[in-house]
């Protein structure tokens, strides 16, 4: 009876430990992630995020059916992250899976153009059955996301062709906290930043950047406005971020100094500058044209600041391609697309949250970029986008024909490599008008002239067609394209993800950037020792599960008839 007891109360006790554990865990909130790359944790900035929603977020993910093994990892992966910021989000986060496959031809088609619409890219890949047969199936990687009111497409795998499909694949499986949560940071935005493009000088106009300001004034809430210098200083003072987008005349040193002081003052400010002047137009009616200087006027102020821009051109065997005229003179117009060697296409550095998971970058007439000053300066100096191995440099002024892409190539001429063509910097930088007179400046009002600036930063590109994004002129109206759309190759390059990051990170965006520099290692099979051990794999595969557990069921026996026999002899 005694027994009987204490046993009764050692089950009670054992109930009640366990519910008091399960209260003291429903009250609090804890989890570990043991894995290698803390691939299931999640980052403070997409906690914040989830937690702050004031409304219910909707994700309706694009792929569910048949795919090839790497989509269906990916689509786990999202999966994964999904359940994770759900925690967070308290039951404010909702999402699905779809196939767009389903339903007849009819159906198949409106949805592809509805998703197209949209903004979500397909992906073409080729299943092989049980028979080794193999069907094109169009995949989309990506999802709406649906909050207060408004839409806006993610797209997790943004293919790089100088990447293999498993190192793309790698990619999008690291972007996928970011892509999810800067959207919602975007579409939940309240405040406004305010950034300026200024004018004045043969910048580029609200056309030619307007795909960029669009997307920063409808999803990132920017304010956005051009403006005109006039030589007066602290007229930029409310604005977070200055972006100077391909300036073709020359700056006064009015001018000049209002940027400056701005910069002393802590502002952050983008440079796209051509270096070169190339006439296109001379070019496309199949005149040659003359590559000389662009007298801007702004070498000497960026010199001061850490970066000298050379008056050359860069000349790329990775570049992109143009459509040439291969038609008799006097025959009908026969365009074929040639490679263009002065269209580089320009690698991002990996290792840089800026630029991380950003495909290739296309520019034009890009010339080369080069640090300078003292290495004990407080400007830290970081190379962004950079050139392949194989360059040739062409000094201006100098000739430029399309006849040149008949011209005969010598890998000998291309013997320079990884020029830089943009930077990041960021410090404490020195004013360009250090120890100049400068009463006549400011239309002749007093300022408080800063000689050595508060901490900032600031980005340089060498070429300004890198912001510059096409323009389609009809009788119908303009047409804005995409920033970094190729409309002769139908191809999309890393543009608008690279200035969209350099912006973020100009206006101290930069919670949304650290998510990137979270490094999840995908570890592959290797398919050549795969093919040849196939044999051995499958026969280990086969007979070792069924011997281990043939063995733990002798040695279970073996061990439970001595602890019984025990019991017998007791």
């Amino acid at each position: 009876m005694q027994l009987r007891q204490k046993n009764i109360i050692h089950t009670l006790l054992i109930i009640v430990i366990i519910l008091l554990i399960n209260i003291i865990l429903s009250s609090s909130f804890f989890r570990i992630d043991l894995t290698s790359d803390k691939r299931y944790t999640i980052n403070e900035v997409s906690k914040k995020t989830m937690q702050q929603l004031d409304d219910f977020v909707s994700v309706r993910i694009y792929m569910d059916g048949e795919m090839p093994v790497e989509f269906k990892k990916l689509r786990r992966s999202i999966k994964e992250t999904l359940d994770e910021l759900q925690v967070y989000a308290q039951q404010k986060l909702q999402y699905d899976f779809v196939n767009p496959m389903s339903g007849s031809e009819n159906e198949r088609k409106a949805i592809f153009a509805e998703l197209l619409g949209k903004g979500i890219e397909p992906f073409p890949v080729q299943i092989t059955d049980d028979e080794g047969g193999a069907t094109q199936r169009i995949i989309f990687p990506s999802a709406l996301i649906f909050y207060n009111g408004k839409e806006k497409a993610v797209n997790f795998l943004k293919y790089n062709s100088e990447l293999t499909p498993d190192e793309n694949i790698n990619s999008a499986y690291q972007n996928i906290e970011f892509e999810l949560i800067s959207t919602i940071k975007l579409l939940s935005r309240k405040d406004s930043t305010s950034i300026a493009f200024i004018e004045g000088h043969g910048e580029l106009d609200f056309w030619q950047t307007g795909d960029l300001e669009n997307e920063f004034s409808k999803f990132y809430k920017y304010k956005i406005n051009h403006v005109t210098l006039n030589g007066d200083v602290g007229i930029l003072d409310e604005y977070k971020a200055v972006i100077v987008a391909k300036p073709r005349t020359s700056w006064s040193e009015d001018d000049k100094l209002v940027i400056d002081q701005y910069i002393m003052n802590g502002g952050n400010v983008a440079w796209f500058i051509d270096e070169v002047e190339v006439h296109e137009d001379s070019l496309a009616n199949g005149e040659l044209t003359y590559a000389v200087q662009n007298m801007h006027n702004l070498d000497d102020l960026l010199f001061r600041y850490g970066a000298r821009i050379n008056a050359d051109l860069v000349q790329d065997l990775q570049c992109a391609y143009i459509p040439v005229n291969i038609a008799v003179v006097g025959s009908q117009p026969n365009f074929q697309p040639a490679p263009w060697l002065y269209h580089p296409l320009l690698f991002a550095n990996y290792d840089n949250v800026i630029t991380k998971g950003v495909n290739l970058v296309k520019s034009q007439y890009a010339s080369t970029l080069d640090f300078v000053g003292s290495s004990k300066s407080n400007v830290q100096k970081t190379p962004l986008l950079q050139t392949s191995d194989r360059v040739k440099i062409t000094k201006t002024p100098a000739i430029i024909s399309l006849s040149q892409v008949n011209d005969k190539i010598t890998e000998i001429d291309f013997n320079q490599s990884f020029k830089t063509i943009a930077a990041v910097f960021e410090g404490n930088f020195e004013s360009g008008f250090k120890n100049r007179i400068l009463n006549k400046y400011n239309n002749g009002k007093p300022f408080d002239f800063i000689p050595e600036g508060k901490k900032a930063k600031m980005f340089i590109a060498s070429d300004g067609d890198i912001i510059r994004n096409d323009v389609m002129r009809r009788a119908s109206g303009t047409t804005i394209l995409p920033l970094g759309y190729d409309r002769y190759l139908n191809r999309t390059f890393g543009n608008k993800d690279f200035v969209k990051n350099v912006i973020l990170y100009l206006t101290a965006d930069s919670g949304l950037l650290e998510i990137r520099s979270h490094e999840i290692s995908l570890r592959l099979l290797d398919k050549k020792m795969i093919v040849i051990n196939r044999s051995r794999i499958i026969l280990i595969n086969t007979l070792f599960p069924p011997i281990i557990i043939i063995l733990f069921g002798i040695i279970f026996t073996i061990v439970r008839k001595r602890i019984n026999t025990r019991k017998i002899k007791k």
